[in-house]
């Protein structure tokens, strides 16, 4: 159950995009806009944290006025949004890239590395490729594995049908103490070096910026925001949410559009007229189910 919440409780909110900020198109409806507005004038520091490559989420920030910091690769790179400042980056070993990626390829999968200088892929253009840069607005730059493999790293990526990608996370095919593995879409799975997530870049900002967790919000809707909820001091997944998102939240955004979710997650925290509104509506929902069994 939500409760209503004071605003000058935070100072730092850290909000994901795809599944949140974003809706299923990919665009930033006007309500969440106007949510992450509301939040700024209020006077916290709004962060957009998300496993994008920091080249595909920079072109969000032209529609959000005041946003200064962005994580991206899952929080490899902790960055302003002109790069000009950088306070964390975080690669995977040279020798780990080179085997993930040579298994990944013997699996049959199409593999996509997000390098400090952007996203490419050894494989020829396919329909993976192809769902891979509609979701993300942006073109792996197609090149052999050496370049690959000379280039720093944040992660891995292997793209398959979703129930090759099933059976293979079922599978653990990597050893968790050298390499972390998340999924993060029915057709990914991720790999990371083994300390990094969105949290311990939002931890580093949070130190940067001289705020406790506790007054820290985190809004997201996958298994990949799970660290930045258990470390933040409120956090609230999105109704349509992975079930992990759902166990780890201190809260749950109302049920609704998923493009509006964001905006109704923080109307229920912070107005307490709105979450009386629905609560007064889920209340007559169970006495009508009621009247009519």
């Amino acid at each position: 159950m939500i409760r209503s919440r004071n605003l000058s409780e935070f100072k730092l909110a850290s909000i994901d995009l795809d599944g949140t900020l974003l809706g299923p198109a990919g665009q930033i409806s006007q309500e969440n806009r106007r949510a992450v507005q509301r939040l700024q004038d209020a006077g916290l520091e709004v962060v957009l944290a998300s496993g994008r490559h920091y080249v595909s989420m920079h072109r969000f920030v032209d529609a959000l006025p005041g946003i200064r910091w962005l994580i991206s690769c899952q929080g490899g790179e902790l960055s302003t949004v002109d790069r000009t400042t950088v306070l964390t980056t975080e690669f995977l070993p040279a020798a780990t890239v080179r085997e993930t990626f040579d298994l990944g390829r013997s699996l049959g999968f199409t593999g996509v590395a997000y390098a400090a200088d952007g996203v490419y892929t050894d494989s020829e253009w396919n329909s993976h490729l192809e769902f891979y840069a509609e979701l993300s607005g942006t073109r792996p730059s197609e090149c052999q594995s050496s370049q690959i493999f000379g280039r720093q790293i944040f992660k891995l990526i292997w793209m398959g049908n979703p129930g090759e990608i099933d059976q293979t996370a079922r599978q653990s095919p990597v050893d968790p103490t050298v390499i972390q593995m998340v999924r993060t879409n029915a057709r990914f799975l991720e790999f990371m070096p083994v300390a990094v997530s969105k949290a311990s870049a939002l931890k580093i900002l949070a130190e940067r910026l001289g705020v406790d967790p506790a007054a820290t919000l985190a809004f997201g809707d996958g298994d990949n925001d799970v660290p930045m909820f258990e470390w933040a001091g409120v956090s609230v997944a999105m109704a349509h949410g992975w079930p992990a998102a759902l166990r780890a939240a201190t809260h749950t955004s109302p049920a609704g559009p998923p493009d509006t979710a964001l905006a109704r997650a923080i109307d229920c925290l912070f107005d307490a007229s709105h979450l009386s509104a629905v609560q007064t509506a889920l209340a007559a929902t169970i006495d009508g189910v009621a009247a009519r069994t």
